[in-house]
């Protein structure tokens, strides 16, 4: 039990070792170190309990919530670990509150503001002018609130993944990854910790697995199996079975576990799954059979089949040592791109465009009317915006009709060309090129609440089903750094950590694009990275 506590392995007492010095040692722990981590574990859980717990009218403070987080450092136990749960889902909640009341300030300020979102100096009536000013002054103040939700629910999830007694992670894989009521991210954060601790709990992982039906809780005990890697091998058949599911998050997710679990009985079926796979999860699929075999055939689905045919055999032999690959970089021979990232492996795209009043500078791009500013003529010189425009108008013109598409342009806030995805058929895409053309520049770049637009673009709230959504690619095309409403720099770190919330499957692409010389390339690239997408700087 001692041995547990601190993280070691469990020890078994022989009795010629009885008198040796260590024991001595050990036991006298016991004797002083347990009533002690008790005694704190009876006084902090309650405390930490009193404080998650919703108040009439009154939010909660997140400072006092930090500190209750703190008092649980160092303390694991499936008491602990419903603490931290049960405070997970208490933050949550609150988060809801506030950005419920942030979207209903945006939603009232968008209306103020129609007809007038690209000018510079807007009127309106004194009535609304006064209310638009309330406004501008609560909408930070409802995104520092948010943020500060968001953060501390970043620093409980972290706290459940570190849980690693196993009558903790039992609780967490009985409690927290089947709760059909549970979010995705808590789940997520609970299958970090079993994961992690997967060396006590494998068999009823495996287990787990084979009973699950619903596709959040499939997930979830993937990634644990994943996370687990090279140790869950003796378990990794039901993953494979995973690569035939219905669902093509789960069948993806599963590609991704089985690079890290590394058993060749998985490349055949990988292999099979990269044939009939489209879009973003081809290219997921095949990234995953890079990982595991180590060979770079990309999306050359013909090139894989024909390499197990040779060296299968071989490989299924134990003949090639596995899960130590890397992905293959794309090569530049893609003519269906935009801005020079390839958009004919997207099945619904969002271009969400900077139409801030920094994108009236000159620049000089490529000429456009031969292709894109990947190749052309000599450069021209334009205006941001104008090189912009002509890119999306051609990029919109390369869509098939079986492809999905949406723009949002922002400034101080996001606007939607239309408000939802439309079928890109030839005579939508001339009515799209047409409205990109009126886009004109008028104030700030506010990167944050248009990503978060377009999260909530296919219907669903940034809290409701992660793993079916429609829209799988976003191009962000910015010049500049990002900035609140009001015109203030934002914090870069708040925004990838929104994103995260978001994003948490990262089952969206994110593509990054930086026009001119004043650009956060760290913050443009990360984004980027950690959202399986590219940063293209012109």
């Amino acid at each position: 039990m001692v041995a547990t506590i601190f993280g070691l392995p469990e020890l078994r007492p022989m009795p010629q070792l009885l008198n040796s010095s260590w024991i001595r040692v050990w036991l006298a722990l016991a004797v002083f170190v347990l009533p002690v981590l008790g005694q704190d574990e009876a006084r902090a859980v309650p405390a930490f309990q009193k404080l998650y717990r919703a108040k009439k009218d009154k939010p909660a403070v997140v400072l006092d919530l930090e500190g209750a987080i703190r008092s649980l450092e160092g303390l694991d136990s499936p008491a602990v670990a419903e603490a931290l749960v049960n405070g997970w889902l208490f933050v949550d909640s609150e988060a809801a509150v506030a950005d419920a009341q942030r979207d209903k300030a945006n939603a009232e300020l968008a209306e103020i503001v129609k007809g007038q979102e690209s000018s510079e100096r807007r009127t309106f009536p004194q009535d609304q002018h006064k209310r638009w000013n309330e406004l501008k002054d609560l909408a930070p103040q409802l995104r520092e609130r948010s943020d500060a939700l968001r953060g501390l629910q970043q620093k409980l999830q972290n706290r459940i993944a570190d849980l690693r007694r196993k009558d903790s992670l039992l609780w967490l894989l009985a409690k927290v990854v089947p709760g059909k009521k549970n979010p995705v991210p808590l789940r997520m954060a609970a299958s970090r910790a079993v994961g992690s601790g997967a060396v006590d709990v494998l068999p009823e992982v495996a287990a787990a697995l084979e009973r699950a039906k619903e596709p959040e809780e499939l997930l979830a005990l993937i990634d644990a199996m994943g996370i687990a890697g090279p140790m869950a091998q003796l378990h990794a058949t039901p993953v494979i079975a995973l690569l035939q599911h219905k669902e093509e998050a789960v069948r993806e997710r599963a590609a991704l576990a089985l690079a890290k679990i590394a058993v060749p009985e998985a490349v055949g079926p990988m292999i099979d799954l990269a044939s009939t796979a489209t879009g973003q999860t081809r290219l997921r699929i095949v990234a995953a059979l890079e990982v595991l075999t180590g060979q770079q055939f990309g999306i050359n689905v013909g090139a894989w089949q024909s390499w197990w045919q040779a060296e299968g055999a071989a490989v299924r032999a134990g003949g090639q040592k596995l899960g130590g690959g890397t992905p293959s970089h794309r090569k530049e021979t893609d003519k269906f791109y935009y801005f020079g990232i390839p958009q004919d492996q997207s099945s619904s795209i969002l271009y969400v465009i900077d139409c801030s009043g920094s994108m009236t500078a000159p620049i000089k791009l490529k000429n456009t009317s031969v292709g894109t500013v990947g190749g052309g003529a000599q450069p021209v010189e334009t205006s941001r915006i104008e090189g912009c425009k002509a890119e999306l108008i051609h990029a919109l013109g390369l869509l098939n009709p079986k492809q999905k598409f949406a723009i949002l342009y922002y400034n101080d806030l996001p606007h939607f060309w239309q408000p939802k995805l439309q079928n890109a058929d030839k005579a939508v895409v001339q009515q799209a090129q047409a409205f990109v053309k009126t886009l004109k520049a008028a104030s700030s770049t506010n990167i944050y609440d248009s990503l978060e637009q377009g999260f909530k673009l296919v219907g669903r709230g940034v809290r409701d089903k992660y793993y079916g959504v429609e829209l799988d690619t976003i191009f962000l095309l910015t010049d500049g750094s990002p900035t609140t409403p009001d015109g203030k720099l934002d914090s870069t770190e708040k925004i990838l950590e929104a994103v995260r919330g978001w994003n948490p499957l990262k089952r969206v692409t994110i593509h990054t694009i930086g026009i001119g010389g004043e650009l956060n390339d760290k913050f443009l690239g990360q984004l980027a990275s950690d959202n399986g997408g590219e940063y293209k700087k012109f």
